[in-house]
């Protein structure tokens, strides 16, 4: 099992890897297809070896596009040298993944791609576990943060890759790079504060109001929470005439939260986007009310400065 969970982490974080070993095979036959990927749609601008931009003190990493559809990270891992990697692309998605026939688990990892000249920028989205009956999905916590690589042979020198980092626009997927030039980082997002303002809407006595709006004040970034355990971990606690209503996302508490945004995959509370705060059968406030926020909250342990005290009519 702790084989199994090896292979399962070290392919996340790659996103992928495999051996070169393989039979000779057509690239131009669209119906051949690499186990467990199921197209054979390969774009050509990923062909070839690219390394991957790290921190200086971190070892470095290569992935090579093959085009006959299979891959190779050049590991020296004694446990992978069995397994057969495949990749394949579908829209703006780079699928790639591993047969492990030993044990019959097919795993793929669903990504973002953008290719920019002699850049390559890649978001790991999902992995999807798979053996025999069970299946087993996960949804990664930072899509927003991105890897980028470069072609093999270029940019060598650190500081010319750096400036081309830095002098290329980044794709809509990708808030955060992985050891960013600029030193920018998704820690950052945390020094974010949030402003809380009045709904537009008249209060009144039935037990679906809208009472007010949040959105972020200072931003330096999307805010994620967790997906990918099924819990998105945000609330907000109100109090109003010494009781306390807490806000979620779900619909078992007294006041709920919706987003103006729309999320795939991931759900993130970004740049302009706005929460607002509803009364869920419970008649919070009728008339002009003060509202104290006591916290909010983003996963179990994060919070967020912002409005502590607002009146709302």
């Amino acid at each position: 099992m702790g084989k199994i969970q090896s292979l399962f982490l070290v392919a996340t974080l790659l996103l992928s890897s495999g051996c070169i070993g393989t039979e000779p095979v057509d690239p131009n036959d669209d119906n051949f297809t690499h186990e467990p990927c199921t197209s054979n749609n390969l774009d050509t601008d990923l062909f070839g070896e690219w390394e991957q931009h790290r921190h200086p003190d971190h070892p470095e990493r290569q992935v090579m596009y093959e085009e006959n559809g299979l891959m190779d990270p050049g590991s020296a891992d004694p446990d992978f040298v069995d397994l057969l990697y495949c990749w394949t692309t579908l829209d703006e998605s780079l699928i790639t993944g591993y047969r492990w026939t030993e044990e019959g688990i097919d795993l793929l990892t669903d990504s973002f791609y953008h290719v920019d000249a002699d850049l390559l920028f890649v978001a790991s989205i999902s992995s999807t576990w798979t053996q025999g009956t069970l299946i087993d999905q996960s949804f990664r916590d930072n899509p927003t943060e991105c890897v980028v690589y470069y072609r093999a042979g270029v940019y060598d020198d650190r500081q010319v890759r750096n400036d081309a980092i830095n002098a290329t626009t980044k794709p809509d997927f990708c808030t955060w790079i992985e050891a960013d030039p600029t030193g920018a980082s998704p820690a950052d997002a945390w020094n974010a504060t949030f402003l809380a303002t009045d709904h537009s809407d008249a209060l009144s006595t039935a037990t679906d109001d809208n009472l007010m709006t949040i959105e972020l004040d200072d931003f330096y970034g999307e805010i994620e929470w967790y997906v990918s355990e099924g819990y998105f971990g945000f609330w907000v606690d109100i109090t109003t005439d010494n009781t306390t209503h807490q806000c979620s996302s779900g619909t078992s508490t007294n006041c709920t939260i919706t987003f103006s945004g729309m999320d795939d995959y991931y759900a993130v509370w970004e740049e302009g986007e706005i929460a607002t705060l509803s009364e869920n059968g419970v008649d919070i406030c009728s008339t002009t009310c003060d509202i104290e926020i006591s916290e909010l909250r983003l996963r179990e342990e994060d919070h967020l400065p912002g409005t502590t005290q607002l009146t709302i009519s």
